[in-house]
């Protein structure tokens, strides 16, 4: 499948958001047992201002762009599903312990594993 320039620049501004993502759940997490982290709220919320984003891309740009490939689709659909982790947050954000656990065991393995696997449909128009 041949991309545009100006697709490509969007997948390629896409994945590098999904490191940005990555980069600040490591912040995140560390901030748990780092107490000088101490913008790691902060950080979780940007988070959170990312994932609409991603959605937003994935709806409005990916989907058309990759309206053949079943397996980029089926990836965009799979991140509804980091989206349900982020949901049990709810209510929880003053729980320190419960927000956590969330993200250590839930929030950041699932956006973890849906970013890997994602990359790995799109790398090769993100390294062209």
């Amino acid at each position: 499948m041949n991309l545009t320039p100006e697709q490509l620049a969007v997948v390629r501004q896409y994945a590098a958001l999904l490191d940005t993502v990555e980069e600040g759940f490591t912040y995140v997490v560390e901030s748990f047992h780092n107490y000088e982290r101490t913008h790691g709220d902060v950080v979780l919320a940007d988070i959170f201002t990312a994932f609409g984003q991603i959605d937003m891309t994935n709806q409005q740009s990916l989907a058309s762009f990759f309206a053949e490939d079943e397996a980029i689709l089926a990836e965009i659909e799979r991140f509804s599903a980091v989206v349900d982790e982020a949901w049990k947050l709810d209510g929880k954000l003053d729980d320190q312990n419960a927000k956590q656990h969330i993200v250590e065991n839930h929030l950041a393995p699932a956006f973890e594993a849906w970013k890997t696997s994602i990359l790995h449909h799109l790398r090769p128009y993100v390294e062209q």
